[in-house]
Protein backbone atom coordinates (compact mmCIF):
# COMPACT_ATOMS: atom_id res chain seq x y z
CA UNK A 1 0.00 0.00 0.00
CA UNK A 2 1.39 3.45 -0.78
CA UNK A 3 2.01 6.25 1.55
CA UNK A 4 -0.59 8.27 -0.45
CA UNK A 5 -3.14 5.90 -0.38
CA UNK A 6 -2.34 5.40 3.46
CA UNK A 7 -2.16 9.07 4.30
CA UNK A 8 -5.77 9.59 3.02
CA UNK A 9 -7.00 7.08 4.77
CA UNK A 10 -5.79 8.48 7.99
CA UNK A 11 -6.56 12.15 6.99
CA UNK A 12 -10.25 10.14 6.85
CA UNK A 13 -10.02 8.64 9.91
CA UNK A 14 -8.64 11.74 12.06
CA UNK A 15 -11.72 14.11 10.17
CA UNK A 16 -14.10 11.45 11.32
CA UNK A 17 -12.48 11.65 15.20
CA UNK A 18 -12.84 15.01 15.49
CA UNK A 19 -16.51 15.28 14.16
CA UNK A 20 -17.35 12.74 16.89
CA UNK A 21 -15.58 14.53 19.64
CA UNK A 22 -17.57 17.81 18.79
CA UNK A 23 -20.69 16.19 18.56
CA UNK A 24 -20.71 14.30 22.11
CA UNK A 25 -20.96 15.83 25.72
CA UNK A 26 -17.96 15.17 28.16
CA UNK A 27 -19.41 12.45 30.03
CA UNK A 28 -18.63 8.66 29.40
CA UNK A 29 -20.88 6.71 27.06
CA UNK A 30 -22.64 4.45 28.56
CA UNK A 31 -24.42 1.01 27.09
CA UNK A 32 -27.57 2.74 26.35
CA UNK A 33 -25.91 4.31 23.57
CA UNK A 34 -24.21 0.53 22.35
CA UNK A 35 -27.56 -0.36 22.34
CA UNK A 36 -28.53 2.21 20.42
CA UNK A 37 -26.23 1.82 17.89
CA UNK A 38 -26.50 -1.73 17.18
CA UNK A 39 -30.14 -1.76 16.39
CA UNK A 40 -29.52 1.29 13.82
CA UNK A 41 -26.54 -0.45 13.00
CA UNK A 42 -28.67 -3.49 11.83
CA UNK A 43 -30.84 -1.42 9.46
CA UNK A 44 -27.37 -0.09 7.75
CA UNK A 45 -25.67 -2.15 4.54
CA UNK A 46 -22.27 -1.76 3.06
CA UNK A 47 -21.58 0.12 -0.03
CA UNK A 48 -18.80 -0.51 -2.58
CA UNK A 49 -19.18 2.90 -4.70
CA UNK A 50 -19.81 6.04 -3.33
CA UNK A 51 -22.50 7.09 -5.78
CA UNK A 52 -24.55 4.36 -3.73
CA UNK A 53 -24.95 7.16 -1.36
CA UNK A 54 -27.16 9.43 -3.06
CA UNK A 55 -27.05 12.50 -0.76
CA UNK A 56 -23.19 12.47 -0.96
CA UNK A 57 -22.39 14.83 -4.16
CA UNK A 58 -18.59 15.23 -5.66
CA UNK A 59 -19.10 19.44 -4.82
CA UNK A 60 -19.23 18.04 -0.93
CA UNK A 61 -15.65 19.34 0.84
CA UNK A 62 -15.26 15.51 2.39
CA UNK A 63 -15.98 13.43 -1.00
CA UNK A 64 -12.20 12.22 -1.54
CA UNK A 65 -12.04 10.94 1.90
CA UNK A 66 -15.84 9.25 1.81
CA UNK A 67 -14.76 8.34 -1.38
CA UNK A 68 -11.11 6.74 -0.40
CA UNK A 69 -12.96 4.84 2.52
CA UNK A 70 -15.62 3.24 0.46
CA UNK A 71 -13.97 2.46 -2.86
CA UNK A 72 -10.34 1.80 -1.48
CA UNK A 73 -10.67 0.26 1.86
CA UNK A 74 -14.63 -0.94 1.91
CA UNK A 75 -15.19 0.60 5.94
CA UNK A 76 -18.37 3.09 5.02
CA UNK A 77 -21.93 1.66 5.60
CA UNK A 78 -24.73 3.59 4.43
CA UNK A 79 -28.73 3.45 5.48
CA UNK A 80 -31.71 1.10 3.67
CA UNK A 81 -32.40 4.51 1.65
CA UNK A 82 -29.62 4.39 -0.17
CA UNK A 83 -28.31 8.02 2.09
CA UNK A 84 -24.88 8.21 4.32
CA UNK A 85 -26.65 11.20 6.48
CA UNK A 86 -23.32 12.78 6.66
CA UNK A 87 -24.79 15.86 8.63
CA UNK A 88 -25.73 13.62 11.67
CA UNK A 89 -24.70 13.93 14.87
CA UNK A 90 -22.69 10.59 15.59
CA UNK A 91 -21.21 8.89 18.78
CA UNK A 92 -18.24 7.59 20.05
CA UNK A 93 -19.67 4.29 19.51
CA UNK A 94 -20.80 4.57 15.82
CA UNK A 95 -17.46 6.41 15.23
CA UNK A 96 -15.70 2.83 16.96
CA UNK A 97 -17.27 0.92 15.31
CA UNK A 98 -16.48 2.40 11.73
CA UNK A 99 -12.87 3.12 12.77
CA UNK A 100 -12.97 -0.63 13.79
CA UNK A 101 -13.64 -2.03 10.26
CA UNK A 102 -11.02 0.65 8.51
CA UNK A 103 -8.51 -0.52 10.92
CA UNK A 104 -9.29 -4.07 10.26
CA UNK A 105 -8.56 -3.73 6.49
CA UNK A 106 -5.38 -1.26 7.21
CA UNK A 107 -4.17 -4.10 9.11
CA UNK A 108 -4.78 -6.49 6.22
CA UNK A 109 -3.18 -3.71 4.09
CA UNK A 110 -0.13 -3.80 6.09
CA UNK A 111 0.16 -7.56 6.11
CA UNK A 112 0.57 -7.91 2.99
CA UNK A 113 2.57 -4.99 1.92
CA UNK A 114 6.53 -4.46 2.02
CA UNK A 115 7.15 -2.83 5.59
CA UNK A 116 9.18 0.17 4.27
CA UNK A 117 5.84 1.29 2.59
CA UNK A 118 4.56 2.04 6.18
CA UNK A 119 6.30 4.96 7.94
CA UNK A 120 6.52 5.23 11.89
CA UNK A 121 4.82 8.37 11.85
CA UNK A 122 1.42 6.43 10.31
CA UNK A 123 2.13 3.81 12.47
CA UNK A 124 1.86 6.06 15.52
CA UNK A 125 -1.46 8.07 14.26
CA UNK A 126 -3.13 4.49 14.24
CA UNK A 127 -1.97 3.68 17.95
CA UNK A 128 -3.01 6.52 19.06
CA UNK A 129 -6.89 6.46 17.57
CA UNK A 130 -7.19 2.68 18.62
CA UNK A 131 -6.00 4.28 22.40
CA UNK A 132 -8.07 7.12 22.43
CA UNK A 133 -10.99 4.98 21.35
CA UNK A 134 -9.93 1.10 23.15
CA UNK A 135 -12.70 1.52 25.88
CA UNK A 136 -15.59 1.69 23.09
CA UNK A 137 -13.54 -0.59 20.97
CA UNK A 138 -13.32 -3.42 23.61
CA UNK A 139 -17.60 -2.96 24.60
CA UNK A 140 -18.27 -3.51 20.86
CA UNK A 141 -16.43 -6.79 20.56
CA UNK A 142 -17.45 -7.86 23.68
CA UNK A 143 -20.94 -6.82 22.79
CA UNK A 144 -20.54 -9.24 19.43
CA UNK A 145 -18.73 -12.17 21.08
CA UNK A 146 -22.14 -12.03 23.42
CA UNK A 147 -24.57 -12.11 20.58
CA UNK A 148 -22.37 -14.98 18.66
CA UNK A 149 -22.08 -17.06 22.20
CA UNK A 150 -26.07 -16.49 22.11
CA UNK A 151 -26.75 -17.05 18.48
CA UNK A 152 -24.79 -20.27 18.48
CA UNK A 153 -26.47 -21.61 21.62
CA UNK A 154 -29.92 -21.15 19.72
CA UNK A 155 -28.91 -22.62 16.57
CA UNK A 156 -27.80 -25.49 18.68
CA UNK A 157 -31.05 -25.83 20.54
CA UNK A 158 -33.55 -24.78 17.60
CA UNK A 159 -36.81 -26.75 17.02
CA UNK A 160 -36.12 -26.48 13.48
CA UNK A 161 -34.07 -23.93 10.92
CA UNK A 162 -37.29 -23.50 8.98
CA UNK A 163 -40.44 -23.68 11.00
CA UNK A 164 -41.73 -22.21 13.95
CA UNK A 165 -44.02 -23.59 17.16
CA UNK A 166 -46.50 -21.19 18.12
CA UNK A 167 -49.87 -22.39 20.59
CA UNK A 168 -52.98 -21.24 22.30
CA UNK A 169 -54.96 -23.10 25.24
CA UNK A 170 -58.14 -21.31 25.53
CA UNK A 171 -59.92 -22.64 29.05
CA UNK A 172 -64.02 -21.32 28.93
CA UNK A 173 -65.88 -21.59 32.01
CA UNK A 174 -70.06 -21.09 31.00
CA UNK A 175 -73.55 -21.58 30.85
CA UNK A 176 -76.50 -20.84 29.36
CA UNK A 177 -79.99 -19.72 31.45
CA UNK A 178 -83.02 -18.59 31.08
CA UNK A 179 -84.39 -19.70 27.72
CA UNK A 180 -86.64 -22.46 26.45
CA UNK A 181 -86.02 -23.72 22.68
CA UNK A 182 -88.60 -26.13 21.24
CA UNK A 183 -90.55 -26.72 24.18
CA UNK A 184 -87.41 -27.93 25.62
CA UNK A 185 -85.34 -25.86 28.75
CA UNK A 186 -81.71 -25.22 27.70
CA UNK A 187 -79.16 -27.11 29.61
CA UNK A 188 -78.27 -24.50 32.23
CA UNK A 189 -75.35 -26.74 33.66
CA UNK A 190 -72.04 -24.52 34.22
CA UNK A 191 -69.17 -26.25 31.98
CA UNK A 192 -65.49 -25.73 31.82
CA UNK A 193 -63.37 -26.88 29.04
CA UNK A 194 -60.51 -26.15 27.07
CA UNK A 195 -59.17 -25.82 23.71
CA UNK A 196 -55.50 -26.30 22.63
CA UNK A 197 -54.25 -25.64 19.54
CA UNK A 198 -50.53 -25.74 18.29
CA UNK A 199 -49.64 -24.14 15.11
CA UNK A 200 -46.50 -25.27 13.02
CA UNK A 201 -45.24 -22.08 11.07
CA UNK A 202 -43.05 -23.40 8.07
CA UNK A 203 -41.01 -21.28 5.45
CA UNK A 204 -38.27 -22.55 3.37
CA UNK A 205 -37.69 -19.57 0.96
CA UNK A 206 -38.17 -16.41 3.44
CA UNK A 207 -41.62 -15.37 1.50
CA UNK A 208 -43.90 -18.61 1.63
CA UNK A 209 -45.86 -20.27 4.89
CA UNK A 210 -46.98 -23.89 4.84
CA UNK A 211 -49.18 -23.62 7.78
CA UNK A 212 -50.71 -26.54 10.28
CA UNK A 213 -52.88 -26.51 13.29
CA UNK A 214 -53.14 -29.24 15.46
CA UNK A 215 -56.08 -29.07 17.90
CA UNK A 216 -57.53 -30.97 20.58
CA UNK A 217 -60.53 -30.01 22.97
CA UNK A 218 -63.57 -31.06 25.16
CA UNK A 219 -65.55 -27.63 25.26
CA UNK A 220 -69.25 -28.64 24.60
CA UNK A 221 -70.80 -26.32 22.13
CA UNK A 222 -73.58 -23.61 23.15
CA UNK A 223 -76.04 -23.98 20.21
CA UNK A 224 -75.92 -27.95 21.58
CA UNK A 225 -76.96 -27.14 25.10
CA UNK A 226 -79.20 -24.61 23.75
CA UNK A 227 -80.89 -26.06 20.60
CA UNK A 228 -80.30 -22.52 18.74
CA UNK A 229 -77.19 -23.05 15.86
CA UNK A 230 -77.06 -18.96 16.92
CA UNK A 231 -74.95 -19.28 19.94
CA UNK A 232 -72.05 -21.25 18.87
CA UNK A 233 -68.52 -19.88 19.18
CA UNK A 234 -65.41 -19.80 17.08
CA UNK A 235 -63.55 -22.11 19.87
CA UNK A 236 -65.60 -24.60 20.66
CA UNK A 237 -64.91 -28.16 19.59
CA UNK A 238 -64.60 -31.56 21.69
CA UNK A 239 -62.08 -34.13 20.21
CA UNK A 240 -62.31 -35.93 23.22
CA UNK A 241 -58.70 -34.07 23.94
CA UNK A 242 -57.15 -36.31 21.12
CA UNK A 243 -55.72 -33.55 18.61
CA UNK A 244 -56.62 -33.73 15.06
CA UNK A 245 -54.77 -31.67 12.12
CA UNK A 246 -57.25 -28.26 11.71
CA UNK A 247 -55.17 -26.84 9.27
CA UNK A 248 -52.93 -27.66 6.14
CA UNK A 249 -52.63 -25.20 3.75
CA UNK A 250 -49.39 -23.38 1.77
CA UNK A 251 -49.08 -19.64 0.87
CA UNK A 252 -46.64 -18.70 -1.56
CA UNK A 253 -45.73 -16.13 -4.21
CA UNK A 254 -46.50 -16.58 -7.80
CA UNK A 255 -44.92 -13.13 -9.37
CA UNK A 256 -47.26 -10.55 -7.67
CA UNK A 257 -49.66 -12.93 -6.52
CA UNK A 258 -50.40 -14.65 -3.11
CA UNK A 259 -51.29 -18.15 -4.16
CA UNK A 260 -53.39 -20.69 -1.68
CA UNK A 261 -53.49 -24.04 -1.57
CA UNK A 262 -54.53 -26.55 0.87
CA UNK A 263 -56.45 -29.69 1.99
CA UNK A 264 -57.85 -29.69 5.41
CA UNK A 265 -59.91 -25.89 6.36
CA UNK A 266 -58.39 -23.76 4.48
CA UNK A 267 -61.23 -20.81 4.52
CA UNK A 268 -62.26 -17.66 2.55
CA UNK A 269 -61.28 -15.72 4.52
CA UNK A 270 -57.69 -16.64 5.20
CA UNK A 271 -57.33 -16.04 1.23
CA UNK A 272 -59.45 -12.67 1.34
CA UNK A 273 -58.88 -9.56 3.47
CA UNK A 274 -61.42 -9.44 5.66
CA UNK A 275 -62.98 -6.53 7.94
CA UNK A 276 -63.88 -8.77 10.69
CA UNK A 277 -60.22 -8.24 11.86
CA UNK A 278 -61.73 -4.56 13.50
CA UNK A 279 -63.67 -6.86 16.11
CA UNK A 280 -60.32 -7.91 17.24
CA UNK A 281 -60.76 -11.37 18.94
CA UNK A 282 -64.43 -11.47 19.29
CA UNK A 283 -65.86 -14.72 21.02
CA UNK A 284 -68.95 -15.41 18.83
CA UNK A 285 -68.21 -17.48 15.65
CA UNK A 286 -71.22 -15.39 14.27
CA UNK A 287 -69.79 -12.05 14.41
CA UNK A 288 -66.20 -13.00 14.86
CA UNK A 289 -65.82 -14.88 11.47
CA UNK A 290 -67.74 -12.35 9.37
CA UNK A 291 -70.75 -12.74 6.93
CA UNK A 292 -71.29 -16.36 7.12
CA UNK A 293 -73.06 -15.87 3.53
CA UNK A 294 -69.04 -14.20 2.02
CA UNK A 295 -66.79 -16.54 4.22
CA UNK A 296 -68.62 -20.03 5.67
CA UNK A 297 -70.48 -21.71 3.06
CA UNK A 298 -67.82 -24.59 2.46
CA UNK A 299 -64.49 -24.39 3.77
CA UNK A 300 -61.77 -27.67 3.18
CA UNK A 301 -59.66 -28.65 0.38
CA UNK A 302 -59.02 -25.91 -2.66
CA UNK A 303 -56.97 -23.43 -3.81
CA UNK A 304 -56.93 -19.46 -4.15
CA UNK A 305 -55.17 -16.19 -4.53
CA UNK A 306 -55.19 -12.98 -3.63
CA UNK A 307 -53.48 -9.60 -5.74
CA UNK A 308 -53.02 -6.48 -4.88
CA UNK A 309 -53.92 -3.92 -7.77
CA UNK A 310 -52.20 -0.83 -6.85
CA UNK A 311 -52.49 0.74 -3.22
CA UNK A 312 -55.90 0.50 -3.10
CA UNK A 313 -57.42 -2.46 -4.49
CA UNK A 314 -57.20 -6.26 -3.65
CA UNK A 315 -58.73 -8.99 -5.80
CA UNK A 316 -59.46 -12.90 -4.30
CA UNK A 317 -60.54 -16.11 -5.60
CA UNK A 318 -60.93 -19.44 -4.86
CA UNK A 319 -62.17 -22.78 -5.21
CA UNK A 320 -62.71 -24.95 -1.94
CA UNK A 321 -64.43 -28.12 -1.50
CA UNK A 322 -65.69 -29.74 2.09
CA UNK A 323 -63.22 -32.01 4.04
CA UNK A 324 -65.77 -34.38 4.15
CA UNK A 325 -66.36 -34.86 0.68
CA UNK A 326 -62.77 -35.54 0.12
CA UNK A 327 -62.42 -38.45 2.17
CA UNK A 328 -62.99 -42.12 1.65
CA UNK A 329 -65.89 -42.24 4.64
CA UNK A 330 -68.43 -40.48 2.44
CA UNK A 331 -69.70 -43.54 1.30
CA UNK A 332 -73.33 -42.88 -0.11
CA UNK A 333 -72.67 -39.52 -0.78
CA UNK A 334 -71.47 -37.10 -3.70
CA UNK A 335 -68.17 -36.40 -2.70
CA UNK A 336 -64.64 -35.88 -4.55
CA UNK A 337 -62.93 -32.37 -4.52
CA UNK A 338 -65.82 -31.04 -7.40
CA UNK A 339 -68.97 -33.64 -7.03
CA UNK A 340 -69.25 -32.86 -3.44
CA UNK A 341 -70.35 -29.87 -1.75
CA UNK A 342 -68.21 -26.65 -2.69
CA UNK A 343 -68.42 -23.08 -3.56
CA UNK A 344 -66.56 -20.80 -5.89
CA UNK A 345 -65.83 -17.65 -4.30
CA UNK A 346 -64.40 -14.05 -5.23
CA UNK A 347 -63.81 -10.84 -3.46
CA UNK A 348 -62.97 -7.64 -4.25
CA UNK A 349 -61.53 -5.19 -1.30
CA UNK A 350 -61.35 -1.25 -2.18
CA UNK A 351 -59.10 0.78 0.75
CA UNK A 352 -59.51 4.13 -0.45
CA UNK A 353 -57.16 5.24 2.90
CA UNK A 354 -56.23 3.89 6.33
CA UNK A 355 -59.38 4.37 8.19
CA UNK A 356 -61.92 2.74 5.78
CA UNK A 357 -61.53 -0.79 4.05
CA UNK A 358 -64.97 -2.04 1.63
CA UNK A 359 -65.26 -5.21 0.45
CA UNK A 360 -67.71 -7.23 -2.09
CA UNK A 361 -67.95 -10.85 -2.21
CA UNK A 362 -70.12 -13.33 -4.22
CA UNK A 363 -70.34 -17.09 -3.68
CA UNK A 364 -71.36 -19.35 -6.14
CA UNK A 365 -71.98 -22.98 -4.00
CA UNK A 366 -73.15 -26.81 -4.00
CA UNK A 367 -74.46 -27.75 -0.91
CA UNK A 368 -75.52 -31.36 -0.26
CA UNK A 369 -74.57 -35.00 -1.75
CA UNK A 370 -76.29 -35.29 -5.63
CA UNK A 371 -75.34 -38.85 -4.67
CA UNK A 372 -78.10 -38.61 -2.24
CA UNK A 373 -81.03 -38.06 -4.71
CA UNK A 374 -81.94 -41.21 -4.62
CA UNK A 375 -82.00 -41.70 -1.11
CA UNK A 376 -84.09 -38.78 -0.50
CA UNK A 377 -82.05 -36.51 0.37
CA UNK A 378 -81.60 -32.78 -0.56
CA UNK A 379 -79.27 -30.62 -2.65
CA UNK A 380 -78.97 -26.92 -3.28
CA UNK A 381 -77.56 -24.37 -5.51
CA UNK A 382 -76.34 -21.28 -3.38
CA UNK A 383 -75.98 -17.64 -5.76
CA UNK A 384 -74.69 -15.59 -2.22
CA UNK A 385 -73.61 -11.74 -2.27
CA UNK A 386 -72.11 -9.89 0.58
CA UNK A 387 -71.28 -6.15 1.35
CA UNK A 388 -68.35 -5.61 4.41
CA UNK A 389 -66.87 -2.82 6.11
CA UNK A 390 -65.16 -1.02 8.16
CA UNK A 391 -63.85 1.84 9.84
CA UNK A 392 -61.74 3.32 12.11
CA UNK A 393 -63.89 6.31 14.04
CA UNK A 394 -60.78 6.99 15.91
CA UNK A 395 -57.64 6.00 17.23
CA UNK A 396 -59.33 3.85 20.20
CA UNK A 397 -62.65 3.27 18.16
CA UNK A 398 -63.81 1.78 15.22
CA UNK A 399 -67.05 0.84 13.46
CA UNK A 400 -67.49 -2.41 11.20
CA UNK A 401 -70.41 -4.72 10.13
CA UNK A 402 -71.80 -6.54 7.00
CA UNK A 403 -74.95 -7.54 4.95
CA UNK A 404 -75.56 -10.81 3.14
CA UNK A 405 -77.54 -11.97 0.18
CA UNK A 406 -78.46 -15.18 -1.36
CA UNK A 407 -80.88 -17.27 -2.65
CA UNK A 408 -80.78 -21.01 -2.27
CA UNK A 409 -82.45 -23.09 -5.16
CA UNK A 410 -83.11 -26.56 -4.19
CA UNK A 411 -81.78 -29.39 -6.62
CA UNK A 412 -83.46 -32.71 -4.70
CA UNK A 413 -86.09 -32.09 -1.98
CA UNK A 414 -86.41 -29.34 -0.17
CA UNK A 415 -87.47 -25.97 -1.06
CA UNK A 416 -86.01 -22.84 -2.15
CA UNK A 417 -85.13 -20.58 -0.02
CA UNK A 418 -83.95 -16.38 0.64
CA UNK A 419 -81.37 -15.45 2.33
CA UNK A 420 -80.86 -12.78 4.30
CA UNK A 421 -78.25 -11.54 7.61
CA UNK A 422 -76.46 -8.38 8.91
CA UNK A 423 -74.44 -7.32 11.46
CA UNK A 424 -73.03 -4.08 12.84
CA UNK A 425 -70.01 -4.07 15.54
CA UNK A 426 -68.33 -1.97 17.75
CA UNK A 427 -65.06 -2.06 18.69
CA UNK A 428 -62.95 -0.03 21.63
CA UNK A 429 -59.07 -1.03 21.24
CA UNK A 430 -57.37 -0.02 24.94
CA UNK A 431 -60.43 0.36 26.52
CA UNK A 432 -59.45 1.49 30.28
CA UNK A 433 -55.86 0.46 29.52
CA UNK A 434 -53.55 -0.26 27.06
CA UNK A 435 -53.98 -4.12 25.29
CA UNK A 436 -57.47 -4.37 26.45
CA UNK A 437 -60.47 -4.49 24.07
CA UNK A 438 -63.90 -4.05 24.66
CA UNK A 439 -66.71 -4.71 21.90
CA UNK A 440 -70.52 -5.08 21.34
CA UNK A 441 -72.29 -6.71 17.87
CA UNK A 442 -75.60 -6.91 17.02
CA UNK A 443 -76.88 -8.45 14.31
CA UNK A 444 -79.69 -10.31 12.46
CA UNK A 445 -79.78 -14.11 10.80
CA UNK A 446 -81.16 -15.09 7.84
CA UNK A 447 -84.89 -15.94 8.57
CA UNK A 448 -83.88 -19.82 7.02
CA UNK A 449 -82.53 -22.53 9.43
CA UNK A 450 -79.54 -24.26 7.90
CA UNK A 451 -78.61 -27.80 8.28
CA UNK A 452 -75.57 -29.57 6.65
CA UNK A 453 -74.73 -33.10 7.83
CA UNK A 454 -73.29 -36.31 6.44
CA UNK A 455 -76.00 -37.10 4.96
CA UNK A 456 -78.44 -33.88 4.24
CA UNK A 457 -78.89 -30.49 3.81
CA UNK A 458 -81.77 -28.90 4.50
CA UNK A 459 -83.26 -24.93 4.29
CA UNK A 460 -86.61 -24.79 6.21
CA UNK A 461 -88.37 -21.25 6.45
CA UNK A 462 -88.82 -19.86 9.68
CA UNK A 463 -91.07 -17.49 10.70
CA UNK A 464 -89.28 -15.24 12.74
CA UNK A 465 -85.87 -13.81 12.04
CA UNK A 466 -83.32 -14.76 15.19
CA UNK A 467 -81.49 -11.74 16.47
CA UNK A 468 -78.50 -12.46 18.69
CA UNK A 469 -76.68 -9.30 20.71
CA UNK A 470 -73.49 -10.03 22.29
CA UNK A 471 -70.82 -7.68 24.47
CA UNK A 472 -67.18 -8.93 25.67
CA UNK A 473 -63.74 -6.90 27.37
CA UNK A 474 -60.58 -8.90 27.09
CA UNK A 475 -58.42 -7.97 30.09
CA UNK A 476 -54.60 -8.44 28.58
CA UNK A 477 -52.77 -9.43 31.73
CA UNK A 478 -49.54 -9.92 29.87
CA UNK A 479 -48.47 -10.77 26.02
CA UNK A 480 -49.28 -13.96 26.87
CA UNK A 481 -52.41 -14.08 29.12
CA UNK A 482 -56.08 -12.84 28.68
CA UNK A 483 -58.73 -12.82 30.79
CA UNK A 484 -62.27 -11.70 28.43
CA UNK A 485 -66.02 -12.55 30.13
CA UNK A 486 -68.95 -11.63 27.74
CA UNK A 487 -72.55 -12.07 27.56
CA UNK A 488 -74.62 -13.03 24.38
CA UNK A 489 -78.43 -12.34 23.75
CA UNK A 490 -80.40 -14.49 21.75
CA UNK A 491 -83.96 -13.90 20.55
CA UNK A 492 -86.05 -15.79 18.68
CA UNK A 493 -83.70 -18.82 19.20
CA UNK A 494 -84.03 -21.25 16.30
CA UNK A 495 -86.16 -18.64 14.13
CA UNK A 496 -89.48 -19.21 16.25
CA UNK A 497 -90.74 -16.29 18.60
CA UNK A 498 -92.73 -18.70 20.44
CA UNK A 499 -89.20 -19.98 21.95
CA UNK A 500 -88.17 -17.71 25.27
CA UNK A 501 -85.25 -15.87 24.91
CA UNK A 502 -81.92 -17.17 25.74
CA UNK A 503 -78.58 -15.68 27.83
CA UNK A 504 -75.33 -17.13 27.61
CA UNK A 505 -72.12 -16.28 30.24
CA UNK A 506 -69.03 -17.06 29.34
CA UNK A 507 -65.42 -16.62 30.71
CA UNK A 508 -62.69 -17.35 28.63
CA UNK A 509 -59.05 -17.53 29.86
CA UNK A 510 -56.32 -17.43 26.70
CA UNK A 511 -52.95 -18.38 27.28
CA UNK A 512 -50.31 -17.88 24.61
CA UNK A 513 -47.28 -19.10 23.54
Amino acid sequence: MSKTSLKSLLAASAFLASSAAAGVQAQEATMAQVNQYAAEGAAMGQVTSVSQLRDVRPTDWAFQALQSLVERYGCIAGYPDGTYRGNRAMTRYEFAAGLNACLDRVNELIASATADLVTQEDLAVLQRLQEEFQAELATLRGRVDALEARTSELEANQFSTTTTLAGEAVFDLGSAFDGEVNGDPVDDDVTFGSDVTLTLNTSFTGRDLLTMDLNAGNIQGYGDRTGAPETAVDYEGDTGNDFVLDNLWYNFPVGNFSAYVGTVDLEADEIAPTTASLMDDAIGDYFGNGNPLSYSLVDGAGAGFNYQLGNNLNIAAAYLGEDDGNSSSAAGRRSGLFSGSNTSFAQLTFTPGDKLTIAGTYNRAYLGEGGGIADGNNAYTVNAFGVNAGYALASKLNLSGWAGWGFAEAISGGDDADLFNWAVQLGLPDLFREGNFGGVSVGGFTNVEASDSATNTTFTDTEDTPFLAQAFYRMQLSDNVSIQPGVFYIANPGGDDDNDNVWIGSLRTKFSF
